[in-house]
């Protein structure tokens, strides 16, 4: 019976990398049922994820990490999901910052904040989305001016993951002293420092809460800016494009584990004599969702192996983020009609899961996004934002 656990390996993955794949879906299995709000499963399940090593799995050895590649880590994020339970709290913290630390902090920095990082003792958030400009960051309004040896922070964030979770924030802002480019700043203890408020989603049960960020006349050090003042936008693709990536895998995984579900059901449920799997009417979308997701993976798979080569992947990454976010949700709206009545009970914990898949083709990045990006890089038409 189909499950969508790693089991097979057309990609030529190494043994190590379908290891991490195997016990990543063993992991996140046993929550499956678990809702996405239930924060005693959200805890247990961190703790697995940092007994068994995931914590530091991107974070060099010499930091005290397991030094594996991008491309591991979309593995883990796709298998993961794949099982029920998306290993959510590794994108913001690996994807994100600690790339973004990688490529452009300062060697005191690195040695500050990774190790924590990699023993699972310190978790980041991020700080990019305006209300005014979503994540246009050239047109964000919140300014950081020089005092002292200080930076003051003043503006507002929306959308914000995980603040009330978070041990720092990678925070994003314009520097009117450095030619008005984008500078990042860490920030710590976000959720005692920075006025906020929740944003309340409506009926959706998330496993991060969101938050806008009220920033008032905020005091960092110039130590915790990463990078060069002003010049900050190369360095924040640096991490938004892995988080495209991850977020690739991550819903892969959720569509896989959509079709293995329906394929199950489809098998034993009877009607009109004969279960429901034997109608081509339930058999061709679910064959189809399989088919549409296998192409997302290898479009993901290869886009991790070309940022792992060095460079950002650009194209690459919001390609895979746009063609597996599209997958993805067809396959879960397919696993939710092959359920009928069903597949909107508290039982069968697809609704989370379909919402979960919705929303990942708005965010981080959205699908029109996506495509101004491809269509400006990939066939050289008019910048048209």
């Amino acid at each position: 019976m189909y499950t969508g656990e790693l089991d097979k390996n057309p990609h030529g993955f190494s043994d190590e990398q379908v290891a991490f794949g195997q016990l990543a879906y063993r992991l996140s299995k046993k929550y499956e049922r678990c809702s996405f709000s239930d924060q005693d499963a959200l805890d247990a399940y961190w703790r697995d994820l940092v007994d068994n090593g995931f914590a530091g799995i991107y974070i060099p050895e010499q930091f005290g990490g397991l030094g594996q590649d991008m491309l591991t880590m979309c593995i883990v994020t796709e298998q993961s999901s794949a099982a029920g339970w998306p290993a959510q709290k590794l994108v913001l913290t690996q994807a994100i910052f600690s790339t973004i630390l990688l490529r452009n902090g300062t060697e005191e920095q690195q040695k500050f904040w990774l190790p924590p990082i990699a023993r699972g003792d310190l978790k980041f958030c991020f700080g990019l989305t305006e209300a005014e400009a979503g994540s246009n960051a050239p047109r964000m309004r919140t300014t950081a001016r020089r005092k002292g040896d200080n930076w003051v922070l003043n503006g507002q964030k929306t959308y914000i993951s995980g603040v009330d979770d978070s041990h720092a924030i990678l925070l994003a802002a314009r520097t009117p002293e450095a030619n008005d480019g984008i500078t990042l700043f860490i920030v710590e203890n976000p959720f005692e420092r920075i006025p906020n408020q929740r944003v309340q989603l409506s009926g959706m049960r998330m496993y991060e809460r969101q938050f806008t960020l009220y920033i008032e006349d905020l005091e960092v050090p110039a130590e915790n800016v990463v990078g060069i003042p002003g010049k900050g936008m190369r360095a924040l693709f640096d991490g938004l494009n892995p988080e495209r990536l991850l977020v690739a895998g991550q819903s892969v995984g959720l569509g896989r584990w959509g079709v293995a579900k329906a394929a199950a059901y489809a098998l034993q449920r009877k009607v009109f004599d004969d279960v429901i799997g034997t109608f081509q009417a339930v058999q061709h979308p679910l064959a189809e969702s399989y088919a549409q997701l296998e192409a997302a993976w290898a479009l993901t798979v290869s886009a991790a192996r070309e940022f792992d080569k060095g460079g950002q992947a650009g194209e690459e990454s919001n390609i895979a983020k746009f063609v597996a976010t599209d997958a993805a949700f067809a396959a879960m709206d397919r696993c939710l009609q092959t359920h009928g009545g069903s597949g909107f009970t508290d039982e069968t914990v697809i609704l989370d899961r379909y919402l979960i898949t919705r929303l990942l083709k708005s965010a981080p990045v959205s699908r029109e996004m996506a495509l101004n990006h491809i269509a400006q890089n990939a066939l050289g038409l008019p910048r048209s934002y």
